[in-house]
């Protein structure tokens, strides 16, 4: 049985390969995957904090409002163009993980161009990946900030959220996907 073990953890640690994640983004072949990979974070946390959390709400498409990808960025480059040397460049990066967050259709549809300023104060009546971008996510919180703390995850609330924002953010998805998907977690059949 403990050969049978060391062989699923190796093919396990093929599979997963985690190392590129701080450069993944969102295109057209992998929407669905994306999905899955922001509503596993989310549901993580939540389960993680103490709190209820249904991954299947996440994930399915039959629900009257479902879940969409929102992207922290509008789609304005003219917002960002301090940051980029050309729309490609913003227009990639916007689509980097760390830039994104699961959000039901009718929430997400709402905000349409918002600025960061104005969307982050609605995500904080949101899921804990999208509250977590507000201050007061940070305060008589004791479950998530336990998770947080005990697991020295990178979470911090922001005023404005620019391209060094979105590369701490990616590298939180980082460390969060990694605790997901820890092979160390296999112990017996």
């Amino acid at each position: 049985m403990n050969e049978l073990k060391v062989i699923f953890k190796d093919k396990a640690n093929e599979i997963n390969k985690l190392d590129n994640i701080e450069t993944f983004y969102l295109h057209q072949q992998n929407k669905r995957y994306v999905h899955y990979l922001l509503a596993r974070i989310t549901h993580h946390i939540e389960v993680e904090s103490g709190f209820d959390s249904k991954f299947e709400m996440y994930v399915t498409k039959e629900s009257k409002n479902p879940f969409q990808i929102e992207h922290i960025w509008a789609n304005k480059y003219e917002r960002y163009m301090n940051e980029f040397d050309n729309e490609t460049e913003f227009q990639k990066r916007r689509n980097h993980i760390g830039g994104l967050l699961l959000l039901p259709r009718s929430i997400n549809q709402s905000y349409g161009d918002k600025e960061y300023a104005e969307k982050v104060e609605q995500y904080f009546g949101q899921n804990y990946l999208a509250k977590s971008l507000h201050k007061n996510c940070y305060q008589q919180n004791p479950g998530f900030l336990r998770y947080a703390n005990n697991n020295d995850l990178p979470f911090k609330s922001y005023d404005e959220f620019d391209n060094n924002d979105l590369t701490e953010r990616q590298k939180l998805y980082g460390e969060i996907a990694k605790q997901i998907w820890n092979v160390d977690k296999i112990k017996e059949f």
